[in-house]
This record gives C-alpha cells, sequence and structure tokens, in this order.
C-alpha cells in the first residue's frame, strides 16, 4: 500500500438521504477540493458553504465542506469532509470527477482507520473497538465497543506493561550488580510485583466468557425430541419461517440460527435436530440424522443456555444432565389447562402465549450480573495474549534462577508489545480491516 496516496471514498451509508459525506484524505486533499471548488478553503475546520463544479465548469451541487490539516486528523493527515445533497446521482457525478485526478484514488475498505493507526492516532486495540462498533447490533455490544475505544481495556494492559517493565528493571539490576551490596527488600520486592501482575492478568482473564459473549453473542441452545415445538418456536421469534414445521420427526437435521436483540443483550437462538434418545445409542438411526443429533449434543455443551423443549414431565429426567437448562412445554393452544405446574414454562408459538414471559426469563438468567466493569477482554487474540503473559508470570514466580526470571519477564513484556501492534502486525490489521466498510 501507497502510504502517500491520496484516498478517497463515500463515508455514510449508501441510498437516499438528506446528505452524503464522501472523505478525501492524504497529501494532495486540499489541492484537490480546491480545484473542485469555486472558493479556495483555507481555514482549519469550519464548515464551509461551497458550490463544486466539473472541470468543464458545470455546477455539481451545493455542499458543506471542511478541511482538517495534519496532525490534526482523524487519519493524521490533510483530510476533507464534503456533505453533499442525498441521491446517488450527485456522489456518481463527483466520483466521475475524483477519479479524473491522477494523484487520487478510491479507499480500501478500513484504510482511513488504517491511515489512524499508521500515524499513531490510534492504538491497536482502539482500531479493533471501532470495528466492533461499525458492527454493534444491540445497545450492550456498543457500549463494551464504546469501552474499548474509550481505553478502559488498553489503560489496564498498559498498566500491566509498565509495572512489567519496572520488575525487568529491577531484576536486571539484581543480575548487573551481583557483587555489589544492594537494597535487602529488592528480591521481595520482585516476587511481589510478579505476584500483583498476576492477579492483574487473572482478572482480565475472568472477564473474557462475558466480554466474547457480549461481542458474538449469547448463545441458547433449543433442544427436545422430535415434534415439540423447537422450530415453531425459533420461526415465531424469529418472525419469520427459518426451520421447517411439520408433523414427520426429524426435519431438522443441521444447526439453524436466529439472532435476536433483547433488551439490548445480544441471543444467538440455535434450533437443533430432534433428539430421540440422549444416551447416544445413535446406531439405529440414518447417518443424516445421527450427525444432526451429535451436533445438538456439541452445541448444548457449549450453550450459555439451554431451552429443553418437552412433552411430559418424564422429559426432565431425560435431559436433566445437560447444564443450564430450562424446561419449556409448547403447544398450549392445543391443550385445556392454560396452566402447568412450575417444572415447565408453558408457551404457544401459534398464539404467543408466555413467549414474551420466557424470553424475559431468558434475559434475566444468561445476562452478566454486572456490567459496571469496564475493559472486558471480547477478542480471542486479546484473550491469548494475556494468557500467555499470565503463564510467563507463572513460571517467572516459580523459577529460581534470576536470569530464567528475566527472560520470563521480557516475553511477557513482548507479548503485551504485540497487543497494542509493537511489533510487525500485517496479518492482524487485514483481519481486523476485513470487518470495515469503505470509507471509514
Amino acid at each position: 500500500m501507497k502510504k502517500k496516496d491520496t484516498i478517497f471514498a463515500l463515508a455514510s451509508g449508501p441510498g437516499k438521504a438528506a446528505i452524503n459525506i464522501i472523505r478525501i484524505s492524504g497529501p494532495s486533499s486540499i489541492k484537490i477540493i480546491n480545484s473542485l471548488s469555486a472558493s479556495k478553503i483555507q481555514k482549519q475546520r469550519e464548515a464551509k458553504l461551497t458550490k463544486i463544479f466539473s472541470g468543464s465548469g458545470e455546477l455539481i451541487d451545493q455542499t458543506i465542506t471542511t478541511i482538517y490539516k495534519k496532525p490534526k486528523s482523524y487519519t493524521g493527515e490533510d483530510m476533507v469532509e464534503i456533505s453533499t445533497h442525498g441521491g446517488n446521482a450527485v456522489v456518481k457525478k463527483l466520483f466521475e470527477e475524483l477519479k479524473k485526478r491522477s494523484m487520487l484514488r478510491l479507499a480500501k475498505p478500513g484504510e482511513f482507520t488504517r491511515r489512524a493507526f499508521e500515524n499513531n492516532k490510534l492504538e491497536l486495540t482502539q482500531v479493533e473497538a471501532i470495528a466492533d462498533i461499525v458492527n454493534s447490533e444491540t445497545e450492550m455490544q456498543r457500549k463494551q465497543a464504546i469501552s474499548h475505544l474509550s481505553g478502559f481495556f488498553f489503560a489496564k494492559s498498559k498498566k500491566i506493561f509498565n509495572n512489567l517493565k519496572k520488575t525487568l528493571a529491577n531484576i536486571e539490576a539484581v543480575i548487573d550488580f551481583a557483587d555489589e551490596e544492594l537494597p535487602e527488600n529488592l528480591y521481595k520486592e520482585i516476587q511481589e510485583q510478579i505476584e500483583n501482575n498476576i492477579k492483574e492478568t487473572n482478572s482480565l482473564i475472568s472477564t473474557a466468557n462475558i466480554g466474547k459473549s457480549i461481542r458474538n453473542g449469547f448463545i441458547v441452545v433449543i433442544l427436545g425430541k422430535p415434534n415439540t415445538g423447537k422450530s415453531s418456536f425459533i420461526n415465531y421469534i424469529s418472525g419469520k419461517d427459518i426451520s421447517i414445521v411439520t408433523n414427520i420427526p426429524g426435519t431438522t437435521r443441521d444447526l439453524l440460527e436466529s439472532f435476536l436483540d433483547i433488551n439490548g443483550l445480544p441471543i444467538r437462538f440455535i434450533d437443533t435436530a430432534g433428539i430421540r434418545s440422549v444416551h447416544k445409542k445413535l446406531s439405529k438411526l440414518n447417518e443424516v440424522e445421527k450427525i444432526g443429533i451429535e451436533l445438538a449434543f456439541k452445541a448444548a455443551e457449549e450453550a450459555d443456555l439451554n431451552l429443553v423443549f418437552v412433552e411430559k414431565k418424564s422429559d426432565i429426567v431425560l435431559f436433566k444432565n445437560f447444564k443450564n437448562t430450562i424446561f419449556v412445554k409448547s403447544k398450549q393452544d392445543l391443550r385445556k389447562s392454560k396452566f402447568i405446574n412450575g417444572n415447565f414454562y408453558n408457551i404457544s408459538s401459534k398464539t404467543g402465549f408466555g413467549v414474551d414471559r420466557l424470553l424475559k426469563i431468558i434475559n434475566k438468567k444468561i445476562s452478566p450480573k454486572t456490567l459496571k466493569e469496564e475493559g472486558y477482554i471480547s477478542r480471542e487474540r486479546h484473550l491469548r495474549c494475556i494468557k500467555k503473559v499470565n503463564m510467563q508470570l507463572k513460571n517467572a514466580k516459580n523459577d529460581k534462577n534470576i536470569d530464567l526470571i528475566a527472560e520470563d519477564i521480557r516475553i511477557s513484556i513482548k507479548e503485551l508489545g504485540n497487543l497494542f501492534g509493537n511489533v510487525d502486525i500485517e496479518d492482524i490489521l487485514d483481519i481486523i480491516f476485513s470487518d470495515f466498510c469503505i470509507g471509514k
């Protein structure tokens, strides 16, 4: 990628709107906008009413244009934002003019944010947070992404990083001045510093399950025997037919997923194959159904909550070994009694009876007890890094040789450097920016 290129893209969404925003960034940004404008724009961060013309002198649109001079811009480069009237024709015409400039090219997905990172306007965990904000679908996902963008996770990690550098300085003092008299409490202080950093990394690791579930969605797996109303339920809460519903047992063979926002909580409901036997003695079933049931068992083991659909009280015993279960009896509309005993939640996916109450119970059971703590680990990359640091620190705690302890601390510092983007991270950046839209 040529860092000296000037790039442009539509920063607002496609389609009709009140306004469209076109962003330009790079060394030629201000020169280009002044070549298109009737009046020269020089004053930084001043939104100016400007007429934009084509090379032939045709008026394209009357816009509000703002320039940002480096380094005081999102990308750290000279940058321009042009707010045009909404409509595809205006954007198309202006793009045609911009493409005629040889020093200008269309931006790649996430390239504006990538330049912000390369110009030290953002650190790597904040770049990842921006990707999460762009892709957030629920209030809880938004809050967590904003927390990361605000630097709460970065601050916690950076604190550990700085503490480790102090610890390494003390260790190197012991090594370098082994023959000289050193403070008596220095060895004790080193051990205390290592122990404190182990506690800090343990605290971060403990947030990973909640953080990743908020980012990716909490998993609720729908289990039960065939024809107990599982597929009808997922169709009802989804508002569309995503699962086949018939009287023929075993019509659901694969895992079918529906994403819901329940009071800001991201939940992935997964419909599974009907389980005829909970003892995994599946040899009598055909191969396709057998695979479907095996997938159901695996999904149930990984779920945050299992929603087990039953026909009668004795079915509870059959599914008692599944963790985190709620038992549901569907098809209330076909029964005379509207209420049954407390072992089940009584619903109807045809009339909607009891469904809202069930969703509230699900929300309550899987919602984190507290969301006040800032800086949850939400990405697998972060978790791997902190776990490696934690492992090295535990090695350092158990090592008796001061040189080995020093090496453990050096490796820990390097791992945290990877977290912040202090090494060659082209592959990491490519993965992150695959989540971005053009213009961000």
